[in-house]
């Protein structure tokens, strides 16, 4: 879910984003379906019902009303101790807090508060011991579903949010094929390379991922890499919906190198020659975006308030 133009953040900004099991978990019950948001943790799904009920035993909220822009400042917008229900933030905005409990990308969010900027929160809460073992016997997923459902308690008590879900047509792109067809080769064309094998270790290497970010883009990576896995990053890099109508129903093996979304976003005296997204899709995979319109579902907030402070 990395999304290169952070590393572009100004005023000092250290952004320290939550766990790998955040982005590993969140990532596909959010996009499994490019602009539908991904149901609230104690939704049950067909193939494994599960109803989440851990909430915290102890939590501290404040409002950190001593941040210096100037001086520069870290973000943690969310973690939880791995295995276990200790969680931490350190300067996160309202926004961070609710996408983390309901599983969805800022651009589901409706109605969040206009509050003044800075207004970032610390929080320190966790449960007792016996609450961290039945956490830990459980599956990786349903780790996850209590954790966030520990949050969306959390808020719900301490910022008295209300929420309710709604589908709107909304800003959306269309992924179709660029002229001159698709550049991208059969699954099994490009085997693994051996910085992915060393990363990954005994594990499968992955369909498809990130290999990593530098001063010139982001760098992914697909071996058998369907058009729903690559509609879920475009989802997370353009931040709006991003809907499959390129036809294309095989799986492909590719490399794309982009540094940012689109040239609106660079500086005028950026010279990098890494293309952005919106142009590396065309010239390296032979496909590209188009605006559209298209359903969106969308959590809308009806009620939310500054917590008191304990």
């Amino acid at each position: 879910m990395t999304d290169c133009d952070f590393r572009k953040l100004n005023f000092g900004v250290n952004v320290l984003f939550v766990t790998a099991g955040w982005m590993a978990l969140a990532m596909p019950s959010a996009l499994g379906q490019a602009g539908a948001a991904a149901t609230p943790a104690t939704s049950a799904t067909a193939d494994a019902p599960y109803v989440a009920t851990m909430t915290f035993d102890v939590a501290s909220v404040r409002q950190n009303k001593d941040i210096d822009i100037s001086a520069g400042f870290t973000i943690t917008p969310g973690l939880f101790v791995p295995h276990t229900t200790a969680f931490h933030a350190s300067n996160s905005m309202i926004e961070n807090l609710i996408s983390m409990a309901y599983g969805v990308w800022d651009y589901q969010i409706v109605n969040a508060p206009k509050w003044p900027y800075p207004t970032f929160f610390m929080i320190e809460a966790k449960s007792d011991s016996q609450a961290d073992a039945k956490l830990a016997a459980l599956t990786n997923k349903h780790q996850w579903a209590e954790q966030q459902h520990m949050v969306l308690a959390l808020l719900e008590d301490r910022f008295n949010l209300k929420t309710h879900w709604e589908t709107r047509e909304g800003d959306a792109y269309n992924l179709v094929v660029a002229k001159g067809g698709p550049k991208m080769g059969a699954a099994g064309s490009i085997p693994p390379s051996a910085e992915e094998k060393k990363r990954f270790g005994d594990h499968p290497v992955p369909a498809f991922d990130q290999l990593g970010c530098d001063e010139h883009g982001c760098t992914y990576f697909a071996h058998g890499c369907s058009m729903g896995l690559l509609v879920s990053m475009l989802t997370v890099q353009f931040g709006r919906p991003v809907f499959d109508k390129t036809g294309l129903t095989a799986k492909y093996d590719f490399v794309l190198k982009a540094n940012g979304r689109s040239y609106r976003d660079r500086a005028p005296d950026d010279m990098d020659p890494t293309p952005p997204m919106d142009r590396a899709l065309q010239e390296e995979l032979g496909l590209k975006v188009e605006p559209a319109k298209g359903p969106v579902k969308v959590l809308v907030i009806d009620h939310i308030e500054k917590p008191s402070e304990n």
